[in-house]
């Protein structure tokens, strides 16, 4: 699916938002950010994307908003304001489509869609993984949740994101699904790290035996991707810890909610 440039506003160029933003600028959006830091807008800017103190004023500037935050908390802010007044809720047109790519709260994402359609917008949780990696390479998973109409509206410019996007039901549904996502990447990391722990310990080559074993039964996105990293020393954040602590207890919570005992994930928090 494919359609002409629009004007996009991205709130949130950290880590995974600047490059996912990036996408959109080199694609033809006309794009207007904002940050918290404004130094981490600087190359988005640089590329001709346009300025805005605000979240209220970037989302009040075009019809698609996009939100890359950090935690829930962020979210609410942004979306409800301070203290319920202002947010991007308030300032967006009616017709706007707002896609919130934040890991966030389930239960927050069906706040914001009542709230969203209560002022005649449409919005989406539309959280990814794949990390920085996924991100710089277009190459993100993306989990939606919310309206078929306004995935069908979204999925041009989710398709200059990822490879992989799968509308999974109502609001929310994109967030449990992420949360289901991070059960499986916390609980896998401390896999591959003990794994490769005792093969040093037992005088292999640590990378030697992390290509042999990544090959096989135990292979994962993360063996592939993070453990050569780590091995080398290479410990730049593609996806800050707070961040992946943060979704541990989202997830939790959502297993606690239906009675679901995770003695891995405890282990992982714990860790």
């Amino acid at each position: 699916m494919s359609s002409s440039p629009c004007a996009v506003t991205f709130i949130g160029t950290g880590i995974m938002g600047s490059p996912m933003a990036e996408h959109l600028i080199t694609n033809g959006h006309p794009l207007h950010v904002h940050n918290r830091t404004r130094e981490k807008a600087k190359l988005l800017l640089e590329q001709g994307a346009v300025w805005h103190d605000t979240p209220e004023s970037a989302a009040a500037a075009s019809d698609t908003v996009i939100t890359m935050l950090g935690l829930p908390a962020d979210v609410e802010q942004v979306y409800f304001g301070q203290e319920g007044v202002g947010g991007i809720l308030a300032a967006a047109k009616p017709g706007s489509l707002l896609i919130d790519m934040t890991t966030s709260s389930p239960h927050l994402a069906e706040r914001i869609s009542r709230a969203a359609e209560e002022r005649g917008i449409e919005a989406l949780d539309a959280p990814v993984s794949g990390g920085d990696v996924g991100a710089r390479d277009a190459s993100l998973v993306i989990m939606v949740g919310g309206r078929q109409e306004a995935f069908d509206r979204a999925v041009p410019l989710f398709e200059q994101l990822g490879k992989s996007i799968t509308l999974l039901g109502p609001a929310g549904n994109g967030q449990r699904c992420k949360l289901v996502n991070q059960i499986a990447v916390a609980v896998g990391m401390v896999a591959w790290c003990e794994a490769l722990a005792v093969a040093k310990a037992a005088g292999l080559d640590p990378s030697v035996a992390q290509g042999v074993i990544s090959g096989g039964a135990a292979g994962s996105w993360g063996l592939t991707n993070l453990a050569p990293r780590a091995l080398s020393a290479d410990f730049k954040p593609g996806f800050l810890v707070r961040h992946l602590v943060k979704d541990i207890c989202l997830a939790q919570e959502e297993a606690d909610s239906h009675g679901v005992y995770l003695p891995g994930l405890e282990v992982a928090r714990r860790l």
